[in-house]
């Protein structure tokens, strides 16, 4: 089962990539790699949670 902290670590990097781009402060070739980086990223938070047991459990 996935834990929350290898998912919320990439989302927290995704949160990051966007407001780097949201910012237009790189250039094309950085917004590129970034915007690659961020799909990588998504990609893994997705295998994660194809990977999980199925199991909802409810957080207090």
């Amino acid at each position: 089962m996935a834990k929350d902290p290898d998912i919320y670590d990439r989302l927290s990097r995704v949160e990051e990539i966007i407001e780097q781009l949201d910012a237009n402060e790189c250039d094309l070739d950085e917004g590129t790699a970034l915007h690659e980086e961020g799909e990588e990223l998504l990609d893994e938070v997705r295998s994660l949670l194809n990977d999980g047991s199925g199991d909802v459990i409810e957080i207090e």
